[in-house]
């Protein structure tokens, strides 16, 4: 089995088993109609939260969740906020609001819903881990405005009508830099306006993957300034609008090759 391969095979079959864990825990036990209980443990600037929504002050805030986050909004609000969520975000939002904040969560894992990383306006730091999602609930991380710092493991999942859904990556607005794993199975990760530099380990490596730069004169390739492979499945790289410097290739040759590449130099 080649090693890109075992790679995502390994990455799904991590995302497979914590569903059936969630799936034997009590909170999926509830009885239908009734909301799950909130069971994150968090912290705002060392005093323990109550259950629920979890917000910060108009200052620098640090917000610590012990484990997975559910069912709840963790907002920093303003000032330049640290924010950790060691589990999992599971049908959660984690916003950063304004400030120049640092967001570092574990796997967003969508199940009856939508799970989101935001970093709101200023020049933020996002880290995640597998970022997978459905064609009917999302997992997404956008940057928002200013300039991003943004990297993440494994973006996969096919976005569904008018293009939600799915595991997708947004830069947004300001001048970027998205690092992440293998974009593939239908993940998207796209840089928005300016200039960004995106930087993915691989792209389409079995079924399809999307590159988009979008308006602004970006780089695209590969980690550590290496050659981006595209493919061998469907991937799709784009720089879009720009002057666009590409450091990539196909996997295949031939007539072998179903990857494309576009707007780049």
């Amino acid at each position: 089995m080649p090693r890109a391969l075992r790679t995502t095979f390994h990455a799904l079959a991590a995302v497979t088993a914590v569903t059936g864990l969630l799936a034997g825990s009590p909170v999926a036990a509830a009885q239908p109609g009734a909301g799950p209980l909130p069971t994150h443990w968090c912290y705002v600037n060392g005093v323990e939260a109550p259950p629920g929504n979890v917000y910060g002050t108009s200052g620098n805030d640090s917000i610590l969740c012990e484990n997975d986050v559910e069912n709840a909004i963790i907002y920093g609000g303003g000032g330049d906020d640290n924010i950790r969520v060691k589990g999992m975000v599971v049908d959660s939002s984690v916003l950063g609001g304004e400030g120049n904040d640092t967001i570092q969560v574990n796997n967003l894992y969508p199940r009856h819903g939508d799970s989101t990383v935001r970093g709101g306006a200023g020049d933020d730091t996002i880290i995640t881990a597998l970022v997978v999602g459905s064609a009917d609930h999302g997992a997404t991380v956008y940057g928002d405005h200013g300039d991003d710092k943004i990297t993440t493991g494994s973006v996969m999942g096919q976005p569904g009508p008018y293009e939600r859904g799915g595991g997708q990556v947004f830069g947004n607005d300001d001048n970027d830099v998205i690092q992440t794993g293998t974009v593939d199975l239908g993940g998207r990760v796209l840089g928005g306006s300016e200039n960004d530099v995106i930087e993915p380990r691989s792209v389409g490596v079995e079924s399809s993957g999307t590159i988009l730069g979008g308006p602004g004169d970006d780089r695209i390739r590969g980690k550590g300034d290496t050659v981006l492979l595209i493919g061998p499945g469907y991937g799709q790289v784009d720089g879009g609008m720009g002057t666009n410097e590409c450091k990539l290739r196909h996997a295949s040759t031939g007539e072998r090759v179903r990857s494309s590449i576009a707007n780049c130099s």
